[in-house]
């Protein structure tokens, strides 16, 4: 019985023992890294002067503005129209709420570029 128990100790020392042993062998594939942005060798490009963005024609500010209008789901109630001018949009309509005013302000401002936004919009 005795040697059944010093049998047994033996086995669970020398399996925990190989188990530390396997846990700190080192891994054998590489870290991984990104690819060099330039060959070895090569300088950077000098710094160039970008080119001006392009400016949105009327036509496309007021789709833009329209597709956006008409996909905010709070301002399903909300009628807004759009006129685009070369130095403003002008936005008139009706909304319920104030929410839905300032909302629609916001998408406006946000694809106007240089153009100035004018505020027709009445609030019921």
């Amino acid at each position: 019985m005795n040697f059944a128990v010093y049998a047994l100790a033996l086995f669970l020392t020398m399996s925990s023992s190989f188990t530390q042993q396997q846990s700190q062998t080192p891994s054998t594939s590489p870290p991984y890294t990104n690819p060099p942005t330039f060959p070895e060798g090569q300088q950077m490009p000098p710094d160039k002067k970008a080119p001006p963005p392009r400016q949105l024609t009327g036509m496309e500010v007021e789709q833009e503005i329209k597709d956006h209008l008409d996909s905010e789901p709070a301002l399903a109630t909300a009628k807004v129209n759009t006129k685009v001018e070369p130095q403003s949009v002008e936005l008139t309509g009706t909304v319920d709420t104030e929410e839905q005013h300032d909302l629609a302000l916001r998408i406006a401002k946000s694809y106007s570029g240089d153009r100035q936004v004018v505020d027709k919009i009445r609030v019921k």
